[in-house]
C-alpha cells in the first residue's frame, strides 16, 4: 500500500488540486512570473499547430486563410510533407515557421502506431529528426531550428536535447509549463532552449490545447464559447503576471471552432500588452 502511495503521489496530488482548487493553483505558479518584461510587452504569446494526421493537412487552406497575416509555428511530420508538398510549402510561402515534429510520428494510429518516441533508443530518435529535417530541406527547402515531440509531454524523453544539440537545433516546445523550473518561461535544458506549453487553467496538469478542449478530444470545454473564454482567461492572466503563455491547436479542431476568429481578434486587441514572436525570434533572451 505505501510503496503504491508513493509510486502514485504526484498523480494523487494533481486529481486533489483538480477537483478542489485548480484555478487557484495554476494562478498561484504564474503569479511567481511577476515583473517580467518581455521587450517592453507586459506578456508574451504564441500559438502553433501540430499537423499530425491528414485531416490537419486538408485543414490547411482554410487555416492559412483564417490566419491571415497573423504569423505562428507548424509542427510538421516528414511522412506528410512527402505525401502532401503543395500544402507543406503553402506553409513556408506565407511566411510561418516550420518546427521538425519527428518523420513518422511515432504513437499515431495513422502514421506509426507501433512505436512510441521515447520507448525508442539514442539511434532511433535521430533517426526520427534526422530523417524529417532532410525531408524538410528537399521538399520545403527549409532547415527546421526547432522540435517537438510527437504527444509534446507524454511522449517526451530528457535523451532527445543532447540529439538535437549535436543536429544544431537551437529549441525545443515539447513539455508543460507547470512542470518546468520557471513556470512557463522558457528555459535551457543541455544547451537547448525548452519552450514550454501552457496548461488549461481548470485542468492544470493538461495542455490548453483543442484535444483538451473541444469535442473530438476530452471535450473538456467544448460548451458554447467555453473555450473562447478560457482562451481570454489565460492571455489575460499572463498579463496580468507577466507570464508567457504558448499554446498549440489542432488544425482539423481549430477551424471548426467558430470562435477561433475572435481569438485572434482578442490577441490583435492586446497587441500593446503582448509580444507575438514566433520561436526563433525569442532565442537570444534565455
Amino acid at each position: 500500500m505505501w510503496s503504491w502511495l508513493k509510486n502514485n503521489m504526484n498523480f494523487i496530488l494533481e486529481q486533489i488540486i483538480n477537483k478542489t482548487f485548480p484555478f487557484f493553483y495554476f494562478k498561484s505558479c504564474y503569479k511567481k512570473n511577476k515583473g517580467r518584461i518581455w521587450k517592453g510587452r507586459k506578456s508574451c504569446f504564441s500559438l502553433s499547430f501540430d499537423l499530425d494526421y491528414t485531416e490537419d493537412v486538408r485543414a490547411l487552406p482554410v487555416l492559412l486563410d483564417v490566419l491571415g497575416d497573423f504569423k505562428t509555428g507548424f509542427a510538421c511530420v516528414g511522412k506528410l510533407i512527402e505525401k502532401y508538398p503543395k500544402e507543406h510549402k503553402m506553409i513556408a510561402e506565407k511566411g510561418h515557421e516550420i518546427i521538425n515534429h519527428t518523420y513518422s510520428h511515432p504513437n499515431s494510429w495513422e502514421l506509426n502506431p507501433l512505436e512510441k518516441f521515447n520507448e525508442l533508443d539514442y539511434f532511433g530518435q535521430k533517426q526520427e529528426i534526422e530523417k524529417c529535417h532532410s525531408v524538410c530541406q528537399s521538399i520545403l527547402k527549409i532547415s527546421p531550428i526547432g522540435f517537438r515531440t510527437p504527444h509534446f509531454g507524454d511522449l517526451h524523453a530528457e535523451s532527445v536535447y543532447p540529439i538535437l544539440k549535436e543536429l544544431g537545433y537551437k529549441y525545443s516546445s515539447s513539455t508543460l509549463g507547470i512542470k518546468n523550473p520557471r513556470m512557463g518561461t522558457p528555459f535551457k535544458n543541455q544547451g537547448i532552449t525548452e519552450i514550454p506549453l501552457t496548461g488549461c487553467p481548470f485542468h492544470p496538469f493538461s495542455a490548453f490545447d483543442t484535444c483538451h478542449c473541444l469535442g473530438r478530444g476530452e471535450g473538456k470545454h467544448a460548451k458554447p464559447g467555453e473555450f473562447y473564454s478560457l482562451f481570454k482567461k489565460l492571455i489575460d492572466l499572463g498579463i496580468e503576471t507577466n507570464s508567457y503563455i504558448n499554446l498549440y491547436f489542432d488544425p482539423q479542431d481549430i477551424i471548426q471552432c467558430q470562435d477561433f476568429k475572435k481569438m485572434l481578434d482578442y490577441i490583435e486587441s492586446q497587441k500593446e500588452n503582448l509580444l507575438i514572436p514566433l520561436y526563433k525570434d525569442i532565442l537570444i533572451d534565455f
